[in-house]
């Protein structure tokens, strides 16, 4: 008699262990599922001031596009100095710029530089992808270039050069406030 009511105790124990158990696996699943809400509402707001960021400072046209790598139409890449390589905006003034470190060039810096008034300036939104579309017109001394830059919201950007001869310029890099760009400036012709 006693082992049958201590095999019905131990039945109750393991019965109330399983439930006191699916409790605790279901309180971490539910755990697990609001870290992951607060994570993914954590992304969105940094996305969110990130893409905001970059919209003034795209609007106010005081930018730089400090680029680390240029690509030419034929798919050759250069790894380049991204003080050197740039493409900048202030307000009315554009300013194009390939140098090298190792070698001079025309402007000083082993490249060349193309200064110039900006023309036909245009910014497109995305709000849904959060990214931009820059486009605008260099009227230099050297020639009339036409730029395009892809930039994301965390300023990541891919801009392309074309001219009036035949043939595109690509530079990666990222996009900074004017003000906290490091770059230095050639010569212009």
């Amino acid at each position: 008699m006693c082992n049958v009511k201590t095999n019905i105790n131990m039945k109750k124990i393991v019965i109330l262990m399983v439930v006191v158990g699916a409790g605790a696996v279901g309180a971490c699943a539910q755990d697990n599922k609001e870290s992951k809400e607060t994570r993914k509402e954590q992304k969105k707001a940094v996305l969110d001031g990130e893409y905001a960021a970059t919209s003034a400072m795209l609007d106010s046209m005081q930018f730089v596009l400090e680029a680390n790598m240029l690509r030419d139409a034929r798919g050759n890449l250069a790894n380049v100095t991204s003080n050197l390589n740039f493409i900048m905006v202030d307000s009315s003034t554009s300013v194009i710029q390939i140098g090298s470190n190792s070698s001079l060039g025309s402007n000083g810096v082993g490249g060349t530089t193309a200064k110039g008034s900006v023309s036909k300036w245009k910014v497109d939104k995305n709000d849904k992808k959060k990214s931009f579309t820059v486009s605008w017109t260099l009227m230099s001394s050297i020639g009339i270039y036409d730029v395009i830059i892809f930039v994301s919201a965390d300023g990541t950007a891919n801009a392309t050069l074309s001219g009036i001869t035949p043939g595109r310029l690509y530079f990666d890099g990222t996009i900074v406030p004017l003000a906290k760009s490091r770059v230095y400036e050639g010569r212009s012709l």
